[in-house]
């Protein structure tokens, strides 16, 4: 069969040219491969394309629920950051307003007990009481006019407003005021009735109310009694200033803008005037302050909160209750919340919360009490000051939010929703509490930016390039848009954002809402057929279906494109076919050769010649292709060779412009150019910009702590200076007193001798006549012995009152004592945590001047006590004196008075009896006086002292903050900057210890030396032991310590000036206790012993201190860097092998 159809062939092909017979096998070669291959490839190419898409899909939906859950941590991250900040400033706020509270508590204390003291000596003195008692005997004549410009300039200086003299049965018998009526009657439960009621007592303070006599002004008073003979005269009256409490509670130092303090009574009214109303605050029931702050501090508590105060506005308080003489205020100090927690860096820029919203790109940013209410935003929308929870917005999406966060306690974000305060567009919300002992104090909250979420799904542009059907949106649980469409054209919307108008309800929002996963080819919201691929998206509760997608007529647009190409090219090959057999004998030949000779110079390199197009058939068009790629080629190496060199270029001018960094200087800046090198520049301007800031605010830091170093240690030398002018100030007390003593002593002894004398002159009575006239002389005896002691009694009182001068210099000084510790204290305050060091030397401080402070009073009161006593001692002479002479003139009688005269002398003798008991009394309450000033003398060197540690800490203090700025000196910084440096720990030495222990030895040994005096011989052999063992001391560190540090010092420049300074001061202290130890060995005066050994002590003292805190720490880090190199060198094991110091360190102790 097969022959036959072989010879049926041959019949057809019978007579047919070549031409025909090639043009008919060309095409039938050609074209029938074409038609199979065409097929084949269209059928493999549809199926890849689909595959291709389908992957593209799926990879871009990967990369875009990576990006998401990549941004929404890093949103929660950022939010943790700023909520940490927040909290901290809250802090620090709450720990500034506690030192200004705690501060104004002492000082309005103080300030009141002054004032009643100082109207308690007013009332017993006895020039006031005598001009007061004067007054009382007859009103019509006035006061003294001497006495009223006394009291005239005694009141201003104690800001007093007026001065009242009320009798005991509650008139006003005089008023410096003359709204003040005189006669007029107190009346009961006003302040003046309240004053008078305390003040017939003893001194106390009255606190303010509505005044009887003032018309109804508010008053208040500090009143005392004035006593005559034991017996309430009168009651004295002195009126604050309204404004007497403002200068103390008006300082606003440490409480920034917005900051105040002030005073609430019980009935909820201020006892001070607000910084805030030019109108009067005081008592003023248009003011009424109802907060909780003032409610727990009237009951005792002392605490702190967030609360809406008499303003209206949201403030952190620090309160505590204020009690004075028996009443009791409530002490506050605020601040806007405001302020506390986003403070301004710059007054002239935005706060630091406004920068962050701005830096992050957040629509808004709150801060949200527990209770709902808004009292920060960012950018003051209708919501700003407004309460979520039960305002016009509860029902938002913010509301929802913010009462998940009180029910979970933890990081809460919500859906998109519709937003009213945000012009009703889609908004989201990320929320984090700040939790105080388990209760949510404050909420921070932000609005998540809409552009940014879309900047993600919109990122990839692939589908941009293939055509316009392309999306990859996201959709809510209610099958809305969370993005959005780059489609919206295809939806005739202007949004799909919540749109319910383009509500998605497709297989793959069901099946990605249900945490389904899939890619496959379905119909999408519009009907469309689309290749799809869908996955479920959730984060900290937020479900939605992210969903990426492009339509299946774009996807087979290519293939079917390919299809026509196909066809055509299968036309032009049978147009090629017949061109060639027309045209194959020579031009196929010809073309060819033309070819491959120029391919083989391409071979080697020459791209210069091109091949010759001898036809224009297929191998004409490929010579031609050819020459075009030879071209493009040859433009491709040039433009990659000039790229190459343009790219070598801006790296050496990138390495050149930042070759100076090398040097340390941080100012260079790298040019940004246009080309690879761009973003390298960028990186590193960014890097140099960072560690400049970073080094610039270490020597801001070191700088600060300098200054405020340099501040205190000039501070504590003054007072250092002061306190060494009040110790001589007791001494010389000490010494008038101790005169005082022995005149009283004196004085006893003449009345014993008195009452020695008065009993023989009642024996003598008996005897007659004779006996009457031993009695007259006996009695003038007696006069003239009295008259003496009345005389030394009156000079005791004269001492008296200048040792009262005395106490009132010691408290002036003790009260600057304690202003200067306090701006020291609220000073340390504002500095935060770099001050804390100094507030704790500031409290110490100002705890030595309320020491000196209470035992200054205790002398007062014993003055007090003395004159009380001298005056009843007075009185008592000037009764013996009338006495005496009536017994004289009685004596001068005759016979017949003698039983007379026996009894008076009875009664004299009594009388001397008791000016001899008064007399004892009196000197021992004097030795108790100069116990008491001695006392004081030794508190107040203890205080300078302290003060001359203090200073010379805050030198080293300064010291270490220099040598942290030379540290950083090497950077040059467009901004200050330095550098910190780690210490190293260091064992202490066998020769350390042992002269550690020889100060100790040294120290007791003059404290012993200091108890037992330099009048026994026991002190001064403990004298001559100190002098030998501070020369041996020195001795010794001469031949061990120094020749080690002065070694070291020669490349140590820090250490040579340290030494020198030590050398100096050592030289000096030497000398000093040469001089001292030379002065006393044989004895000497006690005063000038004691002055000259408080000071010796002192020096050695601090001397020791330095000592071992500076050179004895250096000796021993260089003790045991030898240590360490000799044992890093001698450390052998059995085979005597050398061992590394780290290997050794490494073994266990039976190795070891």
């Amino acid at each position: 069969m097969a022959q036959e159809m072989n010879k049926d062939l041959l019949k057809q092909t019978t007579g047919v040219s070549i031409r025909n017979k090639m043009l008919f096998w060309l095409l039938l070669i050609a074209l029938l491969p074409t038609a199979v291959i065409s097929y084949v490839q269209y059928k493999l190419s549809a199926d890849s394309l689909h595959k291709l898409t389908f992957d593209r899909l799926e990879s871009t939906l990967a990369l875009q629920q990576q990006a998401l859950n990549d941004y929404f941590t890093e949103r929660v991250k950022n939010l943790k950051n700023i909520t940490d900040n927040v909290d901290a400033a809250q802090k620090r706020t709450y720990a500034a307003l506690s030192a200004v509270k705690n501060t104004r508590h002492n000082v309005l204390k103080k300030y009141v007990q002054e004032h009643v003291k100082d109207v308690e000596v007013f009332s017993y003195s006895p020039q006031q009481k005598k001009v007061v008692d004067e007054f009382m005997k007859d009103p019509s004549t006035g006061l003294d006019a001497t006495f009223l410009s006394f009291l005239k300039s005694w009141t201003n200086d104690r800001d007093f407003d007026s001065f009242m003299l009320v009798s005991v049965t509650g008139k006003v018998l005089y008023a410096t005021n003359q709204d003040a009526k005189n006669n007029s009657i107190v009346k009961g439960d006003s302040p003046e009735w309240l004053a008078f009621k305390n003040g017939s007592q003893k001194g106390t303070f009255t606190g303010y109310g509505i005044s009887s006599i003032y018309d109804d002004e508010p008053a208040a008073y500090v009143s005392a009694p004035v006593k005559q003979k034991g017996k309430l005269s009168a009651v004295l009256l002195f009126k604050l200033k309204n404004d007497a409490f403002d200068k103390i509670m008006k300082d606003t130092l440490g409480l920034g803008e917005t900051g105040e303090t002030y005073l609430v009574g019980p009935d909820g009214m201020f006892r001070s005037n607000s910084r805030y109303f030019e109108e009067s605050t005081l008592l003023n029931p248009a003011f009424l302050v109802d907060t909780e702050s003032v409610a727990e501090a009237l009951i005792g508590i002392d605490g702190e909160r967030v609360v809406v105060n008499y303003r209206g506005e949201y403030v952190l308080s620090s309160y505590m209750p204020l009690e004075i003489q028996g009443t009791t205020w409530a002490l506050i100090t605020e601040i806007d919340q405001h302020e506390a927690v986003a403070p301004k860096l710059d007054k002239n820029k935005a706060d630091y919360l406004t920068r962050v919203s701005e830096n992050y790109g957040f629509p808004d940013l709150y801060l949200i009490d527990p209770d709902g209410y808004v009292f920060y935003s960012t950018k003051q929308a209708p919501d700003y000051q407004t309460n979520l929870l039960a305002g016009p917005y509860a029902d938002s999406g913010l509301t929802e939010t913010i009462n998940k966060v009180l029910e979970t306690k933890g990081i809460v974000i919500s859906d998109y929703s519709l937003y009213k305060p945000a012009g009703s567009k889609p908004a989201a919300f990320l929320a984090e509490p700040i939790i105080h002992d388990n209760e949510v104090t404050m909420i921070v909250a932000y609005q998540i930016p809409l552009d940014q979420i879309g900047a993600i799904m919109s990122s990839q542009v692939q589908f941009a390039q293939e055509g316009s059907s392309g999306d990859t949106y996201l959709i809510g649980q209610d099958k809305l848009w969370r993005t959005e469409s780059l489609q919206t054209q295809k939806y005739n919307v202007k949004t799909t954002l919540l749109n319910p108008k383009v509500k998605v309800d497709s297989e793959a929002v069901t099946d990605a809402l249900a945490g389904i996963k899939g890619t496959r080819v379905i119909s999408n919201g519009l009907g469309e057929k689309v290749l799809s691929s869908w996955a479920p998206f959730t984060f900290k509760g937020l479900q939605w279906a992210i969903i990426s997608e492009i339509g299946q007529d774009e996807v087979e647009g290519p293939i079917n494109k390919l299809l026509r190409t196909i066809a055509l090219l299968a036309g032009l090959a049978g147009l090629a076919v017949i061109g060639v057999s027309l045209w194959v004998a020579g031009g196929i030949t010809r073309q060819i050769k033309s070819i491959m000779t120029v391919m083989k110079k391409v071979e080697e390199g020459d791209y210069e010649d091109r091949a010759r197009i001898t036809s224009n058939d297929e191998l004409g068009s490929m010579a031609s292709s050819f020459n075009h790629m030879i071209d493009t080629t040859k433009n491709l190496i040039q433009n990659r060779q000039e790229e190459h060199e343009q790219l070598q270029e801006s790296i050496m001018g990138l390495l050149g412009e930042i070759s100076d960094v090398a040097d340390g200087d941080l100012t260079v800046r790298a040019t940004v150019q246009a080309d690879a090198t761009g973003t390298v520049a960028d990186s590193l301007n960014i890097m140099f910009e960072e560690l400049s800031g970073a080094i610039g605010k270490i020597k801001k830091s070191s700088e600060e702590v300098g200054a405020t170093a340099e501040n205190l240690s000039a501070s504590t030398n003054k007072l250092a200076i002061q306190s060494d002018a009040q110790s001589e100030i007791i001494n010389d007390a000490a010494k008038e007193i101790t005169q005082m003593t022995l005149a009283i002593e004196l004085a006893a002894e003449q009345a014993g001798q008195s009452a020695e004398t008065s009993g023989l002159s009642i024996a003598a009575a008996t005897e007659g006549t004779k006996a009457v006239e031993d009695t007259s002389r006996a009695m003038e005896a007696i006069r003239n012995n009295v008259q003496d002691t009345a005389r030394a009694i009156k000079r005791l009182g004269e001492s008296s009152q200048e040792i009262s001068d005395f106490t009132r210099t010691i408290n002036e000084i003790s009260d600057r004592t304690s202003i200067l510790a306090l701006n020291a204290s609220i000073q340390a305050a504002a500095a935060g945590d770099a001050g804390h060091g100094f507030a704790v030397v500031a409290e110490e401080i100002q705890r030595l001047a309320e020491r000196t402070a209470g035992s200054t009073k205790q002398i007062e009161t014993l003055i007090r006590n003395i004159l009380g006593e001298i005056t009843e001692a007075g009185v008592s002479m000037d009764a013996s004196i009338q006495e005496v002479v009536s017994g004289t003139a009685l004596s001068e009688d005759a016979l017949a008075k003698l039983q007379d005269i026996n009894k008076r002398s009875s009664e004299v003798a009594n009388l001397i009896d008791s000016v001899s008991g008064a007399t004892e009394k009196q000197a021992k309450s004097s030795a108790k006086v100069a116990k008491s000033m001695t006392d004081i003398g030794v508190i107040i060197t203890d205080t300078a002292e302290e003060t001359r540690k203090t200073s010379s800490s805050m030198r080293e203090m300064a010291a270490v903050a220099d040598e942290m700025l030379q540290s950083v000196s090497v950077f040059n910084l467009p901004e200050a900057e330095g550098k910190t440096t780690e210490e190293v720990v260091v064992s202490e030495s066998p020769l350390v210890t042992e002269l550690k222990k020889e100060h100790g030895i040294l120290t007791k040994t003059l404290k012993e030396v200091k108890m037992l005096g330099i009048d026994s011989k026991e002190g001064r052999n403990k004298l001559l032991a100190s002098k030998n063992a501070l020369l041996a001391h020195l001795k010794k560190e001469d031949e061990s310590i120094y020749p080690i540090l002065n070694e070291k010092a020669k490349n140590d420049t820090y250490l040579k000036s340290m030494l020198e300074v030590y050398y100096e001061d050592m030289k000096e202290i030497s000398a000093y206790a040469i001089e001292f130890f030379g002065k006393y060995s044989e004895g000497g005066s006690i005063l000038e012993f004691t002055k000259d050994f408080e000071t010796l002590y002192a020096s050695l003292a601090q001397r020791i201190s330095n000592e071992e805190k500076m050179l004895y720490k250096k000796y021993d880090e260089i003790h045991q860097q030898r240590m360490m190199a000799t044992l890093s060198q001698t450390l052998v094991d059995e085979d005597n092998e050398p061992i590394s110091l780290e290997s050794f360190m490494d073994f266990d102790e039976e190795e070891k």
